[in-house]
């Protein structure tokens, strides 16, 4: 099917939070059918900054500078650097096959992939201080060959880029033989790169852990090394693991209205009601072990916490957050719960207006029950495979050809 979307691939970051947004609707964990994205990113940005829900490994974050300088050796022409290094960056993604990488973007497109990695993490790479925090990457390549001063032998070219970055094994990327797999040297300068761009957050404290992360759980607050971090971090962490069930239990009391809402209007049987009935079964069964967590929650700290990083978080809300905790801790099942039943009615229809379900018989008719809502996890997925990548590596110290 030929894509509508290709005007994605535009440079700014707006467009790269488009991107993201795009990934989300095929994800049924973070759907936001409530709206509710921004004070989700607040989040995951206070807890992981400079990560997204498209990172698929820290290496990128070494590979994308050097296919811009391995392609600035050869041109001094802003265009013609531009399209050397997508060249560069198409080229990985079948070299990253030759090496049997399992999971790496454009692992199913090929070299005809929409995204490249240079998109996908530019903001991890100003982020870190890889790049140079105020250089877009739509500009880069002017910048770099707008540079007057030509780097010494041995040295990294150009400061648009970190002058520590790690050298590029020669022929990059035709010759890289690592794929995704960090050195000891690489794994070492990330982990000093984050500690240092971004301390006093829950992606450094697990960076700098000598502990390394669990694989397989789902969520940061089931971690240990997350368990253990102190401060700002772990506020940020119990805002994450409070905010992720209430918003999860009105995410599927909103999927069963609207099940309810189809099996009145389509005369539809029983089975409509029963995948929605049992998720709400099985989330009123984990509230008693969320009582004490959100009985010591404060939301509307929480909430001016998030309005001072994003001061576009209005006042419905702001609302309708303070609605949702309040639905959680009260005593009566959510089901019940008239009041937030409109609530949630009523939000869905503020987002979506004549798109909302509860309005637009047409996108009611498409409407499927799901046979699960995912609670939100703040990206922890990507976050978690990156920082088992950095300690991977840094595990290495010493060995051979590490």
């Amino acid at each position: 099917m030929t894509s509508h979307i290709s005007w994605l691939d535009a440079s700014t970051e707006e467009n790269l939070r488009m991107r993201e947004l795009v990934k989300l609707f095929g994800t049924p964990e973070t759907t936001d059918d409530l709206g509710m994205g921004q004070l989700r990113d607040a989040i995951s940005n206070s807890l992981f900054p400079g990560t997204s829900v498209l990172h698929l490994g820290a290496r990128y974050m070494l590979l994308v500078p050097w296919a811009y300088l391995t392609a600035h050796e050869s041109t001094r022409d802003p265009d013609n650097l531009r399209k050397r290094s997508e060249e560069s960056e198409r080229q990985l993604i079948g070299r990253l096959k030759e090496l049997g990488a399992e999971s790496y973007i454009g692992r199913d497109a090929g070299r005809n992939v929409m995204q490249l990695p240079s998109a996908a993490y530019w903001t991890a790479l100003r982020t870190y201080g890889i790049v140079s925090p105020n250089t877009d990457r739509s500009a880069v390549a002017q910048l770099m060959c707008a540079d007057a001063t030509a780097p010494e032998d041995g040295e990294n070219s150009y400061s648009v880029w970190n002058q520590t970055l790690p050298k590029p094994p020669t022929g990059f990327p035709q010759t890289d033989d690592r794929g995704l797999t960090l050195s000891h040297e690489e794994a070492r300068w990330l982990q000093e790169r984050i500690l240092t761009t971004c301390a006093d957050t829950m992606l450094a404290h697990v960076v700098g852990s000598d502990v390394s992360l669990t694989p397989g759980l789902w969520a940061p607050w089931l971690d240990p090394v997350c368990r253990g971090a102190a401060g700002e971090p772990a506020q940020w962490l119990e805002d994450a693991e409070a905010f992720s069930f209430v918003h999860n239990g009105a995410t599927i009391l909103y999927q069963h209205l609207v099940a309810e809402l189809s099996q009145s209007i389509f005369t539809v049987g029983d089975d409509t009601l029963e995948p929605t009935q049992e998720l709400l079964a099985t989330w009123e069964n984990q509230r008693d072990s969320k009582r004490e967590l959100l009985a010591g929650w404060d939301v509307d700290d929480f909430i001016d916490r998030a309005k001072a990083l994003n001061r576009g978080i209005n006042s419905n809300t702001a609302d309708f957050a303070r609605a949702m905790a309040e639905a959680a801790m009260s005593p009566g099942k959510l089901i019940d719960n008239q009041d937030f039943r409109e609530a949630v009615e009523t939000r869905e229809k503020l987002m979506k207006k004549s798109n909302s379900r509860f309005r637009n018989e047409r996108r009611l008719r498409a409407w499927q029950p799901p046979t699960r809502v995912g609670a939100l996890t703040f990206r922890w997925t990507q976050v978690r495979r990156s920082v088992l990548d950095i300690h991977a590596g840094l595990a290495l110290e010493g060995q051979p050809n590490a």
